[in-house]
């Protein structure tokens, strides 16, 4: 029951579009718990601590969006791999946005 590597791609991209939904709630959870993870400070004390957590909220979203990148490009999914960019690159500049208005009350 060996599946071709050419039958295994046209599964991937019939289902192009329900995984690029999938993913963008995805990514719109991880930029929210990792932008309150990096303004919370997740408990920190310290500004050492502060430091380490935005360094750490940094690492993981810069290889979250890196990985989905590379895997969505290698898979053929286009309309996952653009839904993820937009997804990252657009929701914490609009979390931030949403936390400065929120400040300013």
């Amino acid at each position: 029951m060996a599946v071709s590597l050419v039958e295994l791609r046209s599964r991937l991209r019939r289902s192009d579009k329900p995984v690029a939904f999938a993913v963008v709630v995805g990514d719109l959870l991880l930029c929210c718990v990792v932008l309150w993870w990096m303004v919370a400070g997740a408990g920190a004390t310290t500004r050492e601590e502060e430091t380490a957590s935005w360094i750490l909220g940094a690492k993981i979203y810069g290889i979250w969006l890196a990985a989905g990148l590379v895997l969505f490009a290698g898979a053929g999914l286009p309309r996952t791999l653009l839904g993820h960019l937009a997804t990252m690159l657009l929701t914490p500049s609009a979390l931030f946005l949403l936390v400065v208005l929120l400040s300013l009350r």
